[in-house]
């Protein structure tokens, strides 16, 4: 616990507002020590299984059993277990455990002889060391998705509430010149032959195609399409509307995006919807609370990534209003809870 906080009454509050502020920053100040802690606790736990999975082995040759039957069970029940990572509801997540527990009741008694109780300690705690490396995951995605949330409020607290639009021949070239002005990644994303298209048409995983005003990409890394692991790349959609998108195109535009992420293999980082309003013009209170409350979420390789849909409305003084106003330019694994 941090010191500071360590003597003072966490019932005595005097300003909320402020007081929220106050324990996010605690919070996030204490985030990277527990970022330590988990990748500790994961160390641990994944060199304990290697051992044990040795001592399952050694046991079934020592005590009469069957080594070669208790090292080939280990596939079928660890592919099980990983298997319980990429699946979602609660269904096929329990019927993939029951087969882990017939699976390893067959590994217990490929240990048999003399050693039986033993096996039935080893195997019980391999099983679970790999249920405690996936509530390790949950808990380490958690603090991903706060350490990005609480970063992201900060910069809109900070950033210039007045955002003006860019030179630009028509309002796709304005908001990817904003882009490019605002955002480092994308910046040298843009100036790779090939990482932009205008306009572009892409073909979802359903075998639909849908057209896009601007869409840019940057692939996956080779680890992260072997392993799973590296940088899952980012992509960015632009799409125009000639007058106030309805929450109805925003719903279809919403699973265009949702099926040609899944068919690219490549996350989405900004969704950006175009509309030149006039005067004080605004869209409809049902497209304000998709924009507000939805986002596009793409499952890839067990991981869940979201995005929300950023309509940027140019007004006629040269300015932007931004909803939401989204100023990362890349999104993380959402894992649970879901940005995704």
């Amino acid at each position: 616990m941090d010191r500071e906080h360590a003597g003072r009454d966490a019932r005595a509050v005097e300003d909320p507002i402020a007081a929220i502020f106050d324990l996010a920053d605690s919070v996030d100040h204490q985030t990277p020590k527990i970022r330590r802690m988990l990748r500790y606790v994961r160390v641990f736990v994944s060199l304990w299984l290697l051992l044990d999975f040795f001592l399952i082995i050694a046991l079934a040759a020592i005590g009469g059993g069957n080594p070669v039957a208790a090292f080939l069970l280990f596939i079928p029940v660890i592919g099980l277990l990983l298997g319980m990572r990429r699946v979602s509801g609660q269904t096929p997540r329990l019927v993939l455990l029951i087969l882990v527990i017939v699976f390893a009741n067959l590994m217990i008694v490929s240990v048999g002889g003399m050693f039986l109780i033993f096996g039935i300690v080893l195997v019980a705690l391999f099983v679970l060391g790999f249920i405690i490396l996936e509530l390790m995951r949950d808990l380490r995605s958690f603090f991903d998705y706060f350490a990005l949330r609480h970063r992201v409020i900060q910069r809109v607290r900070q950033a210039d509430p007045v955002v003006y639009v860019p030179e630009g021949k028509d309002a796709v070239q304005r908001i990817l010149s904003h882009l490019a002005a605002t955002n480092p990644d994308v910046r040298g994303l843009m100036a790779i032959p090939g990482a932009v298209a205008i306009p572009a048409l892409l073909t979802g995983k359903t075998g639909l195609t849908y057209s896009f005003d601007a869409y840019v990409r940057q692939p996956a890394s080779f680890l992260w399409k072997t392993v799973s692991l590296g940088t899952p790349g980012f992509a960015v959609f632009v799409k125009a509307f000639d007058k106030a998108p309805t929450a109805e195109d925003l719903k279809a535009l919403k699973a265009a995006i949702e099926d040609a992420s899944l068919a690219a293999r490549i996350p989405p980082a900004r969704i950006l919807v175009l509309w030149r309003a006039k005067g004080n013009e605004s869209v409809s209170a049902d497209a304000y609370e998709f924009l507000t409350k939805e986002a596009v979420r793409v499952r890839l390789r067990g991981s869940t990534f979201a995005c929300s849909l950023e309509l940027a409305i140019e007004r006629d003084d040269g300015t932007y209003d931004f909803i939401p106003l989204v100023l990362e330019p890349a999104v993380a694994p959402s894992g649970r809870p879901v940005p995704s």
